[in-house]
């Protein structure tokens, strides 16, 4: 679970979970410099609407459907979770009607981006996940951040918003 409550465009989180990693805010120059490459990207350019989560999740089971099912499942889950807070929390418009999803693979690891048109709005913020709330909204970034051994966000030099997550191949 992530300590913090944000994550800054102008820094990146990389999140304390049962993976083993302790979390701590760190420039993303800094980070940059030490995360891990990415050997081979895919990715595609989706039609905003509120078909958009199920589109993306139709895509990263067909780009992942020869991996084990439990990181299967990860991954479209964290997917369907960052388009929908593109859906819900960036604003539509002329040029601004889509929603980017890539995902990488690495040795150990895999790396889902969700890049989206920007927004004047505030960095997405982190709600503390409480199992045991009945809360059907507010908890994706949290839920996010437990499944990711590395997750932040950052913008763009056009001011497009990229929110990342790296998933271990389990």
């Amino acid at each position: 679970m992530l300590r913090a409550n944000t994550f800054d465009h102008d820094s990146v989180r990389v999140a304390e979970n049962n993976h083993g990693g302790i979390g701590d805010f760190m420039s993303v120059q800094a980070f940059s410099t030490s995360m891990p490459d990415v050997a081979r990207w895919q990715g595609t350019t989706l039609q905003r609407s509120n078909e958009t989560p199920c589109q993306a999740r139709r895509t990263l089971q067909l780009w992942l459907a020869d991996v084990d099912p439990d990181l299967r499942f990860n991954a479209v889950l964290v997917a369907c979770e960052l388009v929908t807070n593109v859906i819900r929390h960036v604003p539509a418009g002329d040029q601004r009607n889509w929603v980017e999803v890539r995902l990488g693979t690495a040795d150990d690891f895999i790396r889902l981006k969700v890049i989206d048109p920007g927004t004047t709005y505030r960095e997405p913020r982190l709600e503390p996940l409480d199992p045991g709330s009945m809360r059907q909204s507010g908890r994706g970034l949290s839920l996010v951040a437990s499944l990711a051994i590395r997750c932040g966000t950052h913008l763009t030099d056009c001011g497009h918003r990229v929110v990342w997550a790296d998933l271990p191949w389990s």
